[in-house]
């Protein structure tokens, strides 16, 4: 089977017609077999009082709470014990009347014990030949035939009984792990043995990620889900062209979860890059995030922390998702305390449908992401602290960006997208391929700006796939871990070197460094200070300047700062200013930034527009803790200036509806804000 990259639906989804194509708000009920019985007019009252306009409900799957007829299905058995006997025929009657949107969700993931020994052939198969069985369910597999064909009648049932608006899958993937997060291993069913076979030209199917062909797994495995959601789209589309599916590439709404989790490492800009990277690149296809009310899947009834919770909202419509918030059980059945505290979130979200509707990514930088298919691959894990490295840079220090995902630079090149930046910057990528090299030398002679890290846009080899880069080679490989402690670079003179002596200012460099052989003429700026001994105290001197550079640059139609060593890391693990200003000041005259703020760090500025309307929304996260957000800081003195508006702008903020200040200085428009609680959307207007 081919791969398919671009996971479009065969049939064609409905344009302005579909409802998806304004800003909507989900409110989820996951429930349990117990709800089959709730009361689904005081589950609206909780919705519409939120805010919400959707309702994400069970449907089927896993748990039928409606009378199926169909024997691949089981009947959630409290159903029974409901008056009507159908929790869904109920819910939709009763949320159309009040205009509220009902969306299905389906579980495939899993069936019943009786369903599984009459089916064998659907399920997921271990490395060591064994079903994974979970509280009694056993794991179906994505390439067998109840994904790819029953799935399908699940919907005609459902489509024919109910005017749902719209389907959501959930756990829609190959099943490596269990809720108790035991790894299985990949599937080795018989149709993912033929289908992987077929893929990789007869390699063998991996047993996990220590596999060689692990990496080519994961390209399969994603495409085998993008074709299916592919086929599922246009299923629905055909039957019910006004309904639409929630699930990933290929369907009319792209979901994406906003969650928490023990033992893992929170990144507290997860949801903006996350929404960031879809709408920049994907404006049309809507984004659905869905926010976790809980702290993790094995403690559901422990609700996160309200300020946390919140934050995953205000990312989320800043950057120009749909919001969407996820309980367990009815309404009022387990206690969260969030839904206090985000309640006016959604409400100020929907009082300002038209803007949100028309808001579009406005910065002039674009930090790529690294490609996550490429998560199985060698020094993936190094490429994303890099990144966030880099985003935490741009971000404390208020220079406006979009986060560009690696696999999608060339649609936009196509599409005309990347010319509204001024600068893309590419954080230790490694290889980027063909299409997206071609595409950023052509947006370098069109006149951007590009700044490349460690060894962005090198193959494995050593070789350069950007023609417009400083480099012609990467020479031997990059000196990493402890071949780099006690390594610095300097941008300033050091006459005293000789002396050891040193002028300020001296930067650590961690991660990575890669020599290259640098393309004649091209501007070497600063030296590296190779290694000397680090221990014990008497014996600490001895750098010497190298030949290496700090920085290379090189101009022609664009400018492209190559930056040999990995400083997003650096900074990422050191955390010092210095570190991050380094950074700042050799982008500086590339970026086209002309809104600049005078805010502390613990600030998000976040620069959107609409057609009349230049954007800002100012997210406080003054309350971040190494596993949450709590309570902010009020945040007080904060001003933005607008380069060469003058006074011809009048600023409004939305949410605390004050006037502010103004005054022009040097042509540019300065704004003095209010004291800024947990979040404010200022909005300017422009031409």
């Amino acid at each position: 089977m081919p791969l398919d990259h671009e996971a479009k639906p065969t049939v064609d989804v409905p344009g302005d017609r579909g409802w998806w194509r304004r800003p909507f708000s989900v409110f989820q009920t996951n429930l349990q077999e117990i709800d089959a019985v709730m009361d689904v007019e005081t589950a609206l009252d909780v919705i519409e009082g939120y805010g919400a306009d959707t309702w994400l409900i069970n449907t089927g799957g896993i748990a039928s709470f409606y009378p199926t007829e169909l024997p691949f299905q089981t009947r959630s058995p409290f159903l029974a014990d409901r008056p009507s006997g159908d929790l869904i025929g109920d819910a939709v009657a009763a949320a159309h009347r009040r205009g509220i949107r009902v969306l299905s969700r389906l579980d495939f993931s899993k069936v019943s014990a009786r369903i599984a020994r009459e089916h064998p052939e659907w399920l997921f198969v271990s490395p060591a030949g064994k079903p994974q069985v979970y509280n009694t369910l056993f794991s179906t597999c994505p390439s067998a035939d109840y994904y790819q064909h029953r799935s399908l009648e699940i919907l005609d049932e459902i489509i024919g009984r109910y005017p749902v608006d719209g389907f959501f899958f959930n756990w829609f993937g190959f099943s490596e792990r269990d809720y108790s997060r035991v790894y299985h291993g990949v599937c080795h069913c018989a149709k993912c043995q033929e289908g992987f076979r077929a893929f990789s030209n007869g390699q063998e199917l991996p047993d996990g990620p220590d596999s060689p062909t692990y990496p080519e797994w994961l390209k399969f495995s994603s495409q085998v889900i993008r074709t299916l959601t592919s086929k599922i789209a246009a299923h629905i589309t055909a039957r019910r062209p006004d309904a639409a599916l929630v699930l990933g590439r290929g369907a009319p709404i792209i979901y994406h979860e906003a969650n928490n989790a023990f033992g893992r490492e929170l990144w507290h800009h997860n949801t903006s890059e996350w929404v960031s990277a879809h709408v920049t690149a994907m404006p049309e296809i809507a984004l659905m995030v869905n926010s976790v009310s809980f702290v993790d899947m094995p403690y559901r009834m422990a609700g996160e922390q309200p300020e946390h919770f919140a934050q995953y909202l205000l990312q989320a419509i800043a950057r120009g998702g749909n919001p969407s918030t996820y309980i367990m059980g009815a309404p009022g059945r387990i206690p969260y305390a969030n839904l206090a505290h985000s309640g006016p979130i959604t409400t100020f979200r929907r009082e300002h449908r038209d803007l949100y509707a028309g808001l579009k990514p406005a910065s002039s930088i674009a930090l790529v992401r690294p490609d996550r298919l490429r998560s199985a691959s060698p020094g993936f894990a190094d490429s994303v602290e890099e990144f966030r490295g880099l985003y935490k840079a741009l971000q404390e220090k208020h220079l406006p960006f979009d986060v560009l995902a690696a696999d999608l630079i060339g649609k936009m090149a196509e599409e005309g997208a990347l010319e509204r930046y001024a600068l893309v910057i590419l954080p230790d990528l490694g290889v980027l391929g063909r299409q997206a090299a071609e595409a950023l030398d052509a947006f370098v002679r069109r006149g951007g700006h590009l700044v490349l890290t460690g060894s962005s846009g090198v193959a494995e080899d050593g070789s350069i796939e950007l023609a417009a880069s400083p480099a012609l080679m990467r020479v031997g490989t990059p000196k990493s871990g402890d071949e780099l402690w006690s390594t610095y670079v300097t941008a300033s003179e050091q006459p005293e070197i000789g002396n050891y002596r040193y002028a300020p200012s001296i930067i650590p460099v961690y991660g990575s460094y890669a020599r290259f052989v640098w393309k004649p003429g091209v501007e070497k700026v600063g030296r590296l200070l190779p290694q000397a001994p680090f221990g014990p105290p008497e014996k600490c001197y001895g750098h010497t300047a190298s030949d290496d550079p700090d920085l290379v640059r090189a101009a022609s139609q664009g400018t492209i700062v190559h930056i040999p060593w990995t400083i997003g890391r650096t900074y990422r693990e050191f955390g010092t200013t210095q570190i991050r200003d380094h950074f700042l000041d050799a982008i500086g005259p590339l970026t086209g930034q002309r809104l600049f703020a005078e805010l502390p760090e613990q600030v998000e500025l976040i620069l959107g527009r609409d057609d009349n309307h230049l954007i800002v929304h100012l997210i406080n996260q003054s309350g971040a803790r190494r596993k949450s957000f709590g309570p902010h800081l009020t945040i007080t003195g904060g001003r933005l200036r607008l380069k060469g508006a003058g006074m011809s702008r009048e600023p409004e903020l939305l949410v605390s509806g004050e006037t502010p200040a103004i005054r022009e200085a040097n042509g540019d428009l300065l704004i003095d804000l209010p004291p800024l609680e947990l979040f404010e959307v200022v909005r300017i207007k422009t031409g």
